[in-house]
């Protein structure tokens, strides 16, 4: 509210929740955690208030807003596209727990042949800029390299799978965020073969 100036009752029509449950957050402790099930269109009210330049991209809560929900978006894609995580425990989010997951996309033989007989639409994402084209060339270079094995070029499908797959959980069309999540899987999988496969990729 103070970031956006809207009033309790504006905030309020804008998520599609009562005036009361606002009252009753701005009663609470600026500590306590927002209750999960409001999350999802907190943040939808988020991207769709930048876009109206009523939030400014830039500002901590915006931030914190994004990175948060990068996080749980990012779980449950892992999950939809077969990356079982620690049961008991939230799984941690290092390189090397991204790489595994993505692995485990890419090990499947129908998420390679999608990637093989669709080269030209993951092409059609270079047009995006440079870094998307960069990460993209990596990755396709990863797998059709005669040096590396099958093995190792699963990362590479799993992000590349990634980019075509229909269980895109921010929606391409949401504004200024919609592809972040590509983006992003793009950007692990191609700095996991630059760090791990330098010689391949000066």
């Amino acid at each position: 509210m103070r970031d956006s100036r809207l009033s309790p009752e504006q905030l309020a029509k804008r998520l599609g929740i009562s005036n009361m449950t606002i009252r009753r957050w701005m009663k609470k402790n600026s500590g306590e955690s927002l209750p999960a099930i409001y999350e999802k269109i907190v943040w939808e009210a988020v991207y769709q208030m930048v876009a109206e330049g009523m939030l400014l991209p830039g500002s901590a809560f915006v931030q914190k807003a994004v990175n948060e929900s990068q996080k749980l978006y990012f779980k449950a894609a892992m999950k939809c596209l077969g990356f079982k995580g620690p049961s008991r425990k939230a799984p941690r989010f290092s390189m090397d727990s991204i790489a595994k997951g993505l692995s485990q996309i890419g090990a499947k033989t129908p998420h390679q042949l999608e990637v093989q007989k669709r080269r030209k639409e993951i092409l059609s994402f270079v047009r995006f800029g440079q870094d998307w084209k960069q990460r993209i060339w990596t990755l396709l270079k990863v797998v059709s390299s005669t040096s590396l094995s099958d093995r190792d070029k699963q990362v590479a499908y799993g992000g590349l799978f990634y980019l075509l797959c229909p269980l895109d959980l921010i929606p391409n069309n949401v504004p200024v965020f919609g592809l972040m999540d590509e983006y992003c899987v793009l950007g692990f999988a191609s700095d996991h073969y630059a760090k791990k496969y330098k010689i391949l990729f000066e």
